[in-house]
C-alpha cells in the first residue's frame, strides 16, 4: 500500500503545480482568463510543436518533431503530462526509426526498465526492440499509451498522469456495451490469470474504471503496465488501490502496478541518468 499526505486535496494539489510552473511571459487563455501555465494559443501543429520546443521541452531533451509525435490538444499547457513523459523518456531512447515508425532501443532503457519491473530483459535480438510514444496497439480497439517498450521477451505499456484528476472511470462510447462484448469481454478472457475474473461486469468495466481495465488487460506473463504517478497524487493511488484490491489477482498485481514518478527517478539515478531539470520542473515542489 502506497503512503499519501491525506491532507492535500486534489484542488490544492492541482493548484500547487499551476503555481509552480515557470512563467514564461507568453501566456494563454483558458475559459476566458489568462492563464501562465498555458504557452500562448496555437492555430496549428507546426505553432504547436515550435512552442512546446521553445518552452516545455528541458534543456537535456531533443526537440519534438512534428512528424513522429501527435501531441494531444492540450500539449502545450505546461501540466501536460504527454510533454512530462516526453521530457522523461527521449534522453534515453535511441532513434527514429522511419522504416517500422518507432525508436530504437537503448541499453539504458532496457536497465531502467528491467528495475522497475524487477524482471531480466533480454535484448539478444535489436531487430525486435523498439520503444515508442503514443502507442496504439490495435485499431480495432484504439486505447493509446503514452509509452511503450518491447524487447525480445518483454513489452511494458506505460499510462502516465500528473495532474489529471482521475484515471477515466466511464466509457465515452456511444456503444459502449457493444464494445464490452464484442472487444473487451475476449481480451479479459486472455487476461483472465491476471485479473480476479469473476468480480468483473460490464457495469464496473465502463462506469467506474473503464480506463484501468482497458489497459490492465493487456497483461500476461510476458507484457506489463505501469500506471504512473507522483507520490503527492492521493486520488490517482486510491483509484488504482481500490482497482488492485477487488479485481487483480497475485498474479496480475507483480505485472499490473502502480508506480510513483518519485521511484522511478530514484532507480534513474542509480543509473547516473540526468533528472536534475526534470526533478525542478514536475516534482521538487510536490
Amino acid at each position: 500500500m502506497f503512503m499519501y499526505n491525506k491532507d492535500m486535496d486534489y484542488k490544492e494539489y492541482k493548484n500547487k503545480i499551476i503555481q509552480n510552473m515557470p512563467d514564461f511571459n507568453y501566456h494563454g487563455m483558458w475559459k476566458g482568463s489568462i492563464k501562465k501555465h498555458i504557452l500562448g494559443n496555437p492555430k496549428t501543429q507546426i505553432e504547436k510543436v515550435d512552442i512546446i520546443n521553445k518552452y516545455s521541452i528541458l534543456p537535456n531533451v531533443m526537440p519534438i518533431d512534428s512528424e513522429t509525435l501527435h501531441l494531444h490538444t492540450h500539449a502545450h499547457h505546461l501540466n501536460s503530462s504527454q510533454i512530462m513523459c516526453y521530457n522523461f523518456f527521449r534522453p534515453i531512447i535511441g532513434e527514429y526509426d522511419k522504416s517500422i515508425k518507432m525508436y530504437q532501443n537503448t541499453e539504458l532503457l532496457s536497465l531502467l526498465i528491467e528495475r522497475l519491473i524487477k524482471k531480466p530483459i533480454s535484448t539478444n535480438n535489436s531487430h525486435d526492440c523498439y520503444c515508442n510514444f503514443e502507442y496504439i496497439e490495435s485499431s480495432k480497439e484504439n486505447t493509446n499509451f503514452d509509452f511503450y517498450f518491447k524487447s525480445t521477451n518483454t513489452e511494458v505499456f506505460f499510462e502516465i498522469k500528473y495532474s489529471e484528476q482521475y484515471f477515466s472511470r466511464k466509457s465515452s462510447s456511444k456503444k459502449a456495451s457493444e464494445q464490452y462484448e464484442k472487444v473487451y469481454r475476449p481480451m479479459i478472457n486472455n487476461a483472465k490469470d491476471m485479473l480476479n475474473i469473476e468480480a468483473i461486469n460490464e457495469y464496473n468495466f465502463n462506469n467506474k474504471y473503464y480506463q484501468l481495465f482497458r489497459n490492465a488487460i493487456r497483461a500476461n506473463r510476458n507484457r506489463y503496465v505501469l500506471f504512473v504517478c507522483p507520490k503527492a497524487h492521493n486520488f490517482l493511488i486510491n483509484q488504482f488501490n481500490d482497482f488492485s484490491d477487488n479485481f487483480l489477482s497475485k498474479d496480475g498485481k507483480e505485472r499490473i502496478m502502480l508506480i510513483t514518478w518519485e521511484k522511478i527517478i530514484e532507480v534513474a539515478k542509480t543509473l547516473n541518468i540526468r533528472t536534475e531539470y526534470f526533478e525542478k520542473r514536475y516534482l521538487e515542489f510536490l
